[in-house]
């Protein structure tokens, strides 16, 4: 990207008694002179293609969507420090632990506000609204966080920047803010520009993180538009890419590489970043169908050659529910199939001792079976 010496980021004393940090604006022309970004960008889009065009064909793909939507949610979080698992987004946690209710809570939350966030797709285009809306859910019946909830912040806590390398970093003051974001709303609808679309979408990630919109949850929110934005641009018809997961793996790189645009205004190394993540992340989640597929022709083999014939069409019901819950009690199997307790007890028993499930050790009330391989794939 071409480079300015001055004037990409204005230090400016307001009333509030602190100076900020301005970035520049983005709505404007980009150029670059790394021609490594121009491959990646080829190749980005055509792991993208390759992964959509994968995607529409497999069968029963919608079962699996929530596995892919919580790993993105818990790489998510993880980045910003969160000690968190995949447990948490389908086992009520009944400790007395505030911390540990807390932790799900947000878990939870994330989960509904990117469903949320899919369905709101279908009906309307992509705009500040639904991200504002998106983060109200996110901060939704937490203490000290949903009174701000889908609001812009009035002002800025310093505490807010994890693994930031610039400690003296404070972004745009509430002056500045407005006019920031609507240079962002004019970016992404300029189509004037002729910038490849992953391109704004790396642009726009950054500006995100380097505004902070909100007093909490910007990363979070910023990656999770991320995944609206993809599907917006139909680039994946479905929530299956999960970018957070690349940016978890790399997560020192990825808070050092923004750092870098605010320290050296070096566009060109985040982008290229992130058109490796864009191009990793669809290769992960095409092997990821690939891990499903061959499980999936193991459990039926099992279910086919091992269970008795009577439960055969019963057990093929209770493997799909728990594609899209792997973690269930006898009573949830019980309901979700209309048996009685004593059959699903022995369903889970037959499917336990042929090894398709474990008793999860953690549960402090009902026995809890996980289908253990299947969630082992998505274990990060």
């Amino acid at each position: 990207m071409n480079k300015k010496s001055t004037g990409d980021f204005i230090y400016q004393s307001f009333k509030e008694g602190y100076k900020s940090v301005t970035p520049s604006l983005i709505n404007r022309s980009f150029e670059w002179k790394d021609k490594q970004i121009n491959i990646l960008l080829e190749s980005a889009m055509l792991e993208l293609g390759e992964l959509n065009a994968y995607s529409k064909f497999f069968p029963n793909i919608e079962q699996h969507l929530p596995m892919f939507i919580a790993q993105e949610v818990i790489a998510s979080n993880l980045i910003e420090g969160n000690k968190c698992n995949l447990q948490q987004a389908f086992i009520d946690d009944n400790s007395k632990s505030f911390k540990s209710l807390y932790a799900q809570k947000e878990i939870s939350n994330h989960i509904k506000a990117i469903c949320w966030g899919v369905d709101e797709l279908k009906k309307f285009p992509l705009s500040v609204r639904l991200i504002k809306d998106a983060h109200r859910i996110l901060c939704a019946d937490l203490p000290k966080k949903k009174e701000f909830g889908g609001k812009f912040r009035p002002y800025y806590r310093a505490l807010d920047q994890p693994f930031d390398e610039e400690i003296n970093y404070i972004p745009p003051n509430k002056h500045e803010l407005k006019i920031l974001i609507n240079d962002g709303k004019k970016f992404w609808r300029n189509d004037d520009l002729e910038l490849p679309q992953l391109i704004k979408m790396a642009i726009s990630l950054y500006q995100f993180e380097n505004i902070l919109p909100f007093l909490d949850g910007n990363g979070r929110t910023a990656r999770t538009l991320i995944l609206f934005e993809v599907l917006s641009l139909k680039f994946v018809a479905l929530p299956i890419l999960n970018l957070s997961v690349f940016f978890e793996k790399n997560r020192l790189e990825y808070y050092h590489r923004l750092n870098l645009i605010r320290s050296k205004n070096d566009i060109e190394q985040w982008i290229r970043f992130f058109l490796n993540g864009i191009k990793e992340t669809a290769l992960h989640c095409k092997q990821l169908f690939c891990g499903i597929k061959t499980l999936n022709q193991n459990y039926q083999f099992v279910i086919e050659n091992k269970m008795g014939k009577k439960r055969k069409q019963t057990a093929i019901r209770l493997l799909t529910v728990f594609y899209s819950n792997p973690f269930m009690s006898v009573n949830e199997i019980k309901e979700k199939l209309g048996l009685s307790f004593q059959s699903a007890n022995q369903l889970i028993k037959e499917f336990e001792s042929n090894g398709l499930v474990k008793e999860y050790i953690g549960a402090r009330r009902n026995r809890i079976f996980y289908l253990w391989e299947y969630l082992h794939l998505f274990e990060l």
